[in-house]
């Protein structure tokens, strides 16, 4: 007997199998995010305050940050527990703590809601582009808040709406529908075009977060060539891998060949891709 598409269970199973899908995609391409993002996680952890000797709690941590980051700035009087639903990501996360040398840090496999942290308060939670992707981030946020201790941040980081926020995804997913006669998104509701900002700050207030702000900040993510941002989608994105993965050879050069097209307004001048991205960061305190 199938499951319903609503399962929890069946619905973590699917996002299980689709990370550890893409997680050798991930510590292929490492080094282009963290180029980009390493700004964003530092700027995620002096929202937090995160100081020597805090214990720390990184949801959604993928391969490792900003946890890894957060074990370097609590010290070894500190404790960071990383959270994850891919195994896959996991193993590499802790490779890669093992080799910086870092032994302050659990990575455990887990949901962002229903981990078992009762008995374990946290100084500070953090959590880089993964709220938004949660099944209701609302009550993803209301548990987050219980696993604080008194006066706890919480700092997020989220996507700014809309293209540009990031635009060699938009650009990408208009070039497949086109090439792939895939149907058009849904109109969005009235109620969806308020910004990333102002959807932040609501969802921190009815969670219950006092002290809510959120900023902007720009990001950029660097390719030696076109064609290396077709490849880098495949790799870390599960829903181009799975779009394009099997298409024929001469469909994937199609794809590349349409998005190089469209993505000439961020050629620099050594052949490269420079290709500018607007995040929101976002903090209340528990």
């Amino acid at each position: 007997m199938s499951l319903p598409s609503n399962d929890p269970a069946r619905r973590r199973h699917e996002q299980r199998r689709q990370w550890d899908s893409v997680a050798a995609g991930w510590a292929k391409w490492w080094p282009t995010i963290e180029n980009g993002a390493q700004g964003v996680s530092r700027r995620m952890l002096a929202l937090a305050r995160i100081e020597p000797g805090q214990r720390v709690l990184d949801i959604g941590t993928g391969i490792g940050e900003p946890a890894l980051m957060a074990a370097s700035r609590v010290g070894p009087s500190g404790r960071v527990v990383a959270t994850d639903l891919s195994p896959a990501m996991l193993d590499i996360a802790r490779d890669r703590a093992r080799e910086l040398g870092l032994a302050n840090v659990q990575f455990v496999e887990a949901d962002a809601v229903e981990a078992g942290f009762a008995d374990a308060r946290f100084d500070a939670a953090l959590c880089r582009w993964g709220v938004t992707s949660l099944p209701d981030p609302f009550q993803a946020l209301v548990a987050i808040r219980r696993f604080l201790v008194p006066g706890g941040r919480f700092v997020t980081a989220v996507w700014q709406s809309g293209p540009e926020g990031r635009p060699m995804a938009d650009l990408a997913a208009t070039v497949a529908r086109e090439l792939f006669g895939l149907p058009s998104p849904a109109p969005q509701a009235p109620a969806s075009h308020r910004s990333a900002n102002e959807e932040l700050q609501d969802l921190f207030a009815r969670a219950g977060f006092s002290e809510v702000r959120s900023e902007e900040m720009a990001m950029a993510l660097e390719f030696s060539s076109a064609e290396d941002c077709g490849r880098y989608l495949i790799d870390v994105s599960p829903e181009f891998s799975a779009l394009l993965g099997d298409q024929p050879l001469a469909q994937r050069m199609e794809f590349d060949r349409r998005l190089g097209e469209c993505l000439q307004p961020y050629a620099t001048a050594d052949g490269g891709v420079r290709i500018p991205n607007l995040t929101v960061c976002a903090t209340g305190r528990g």
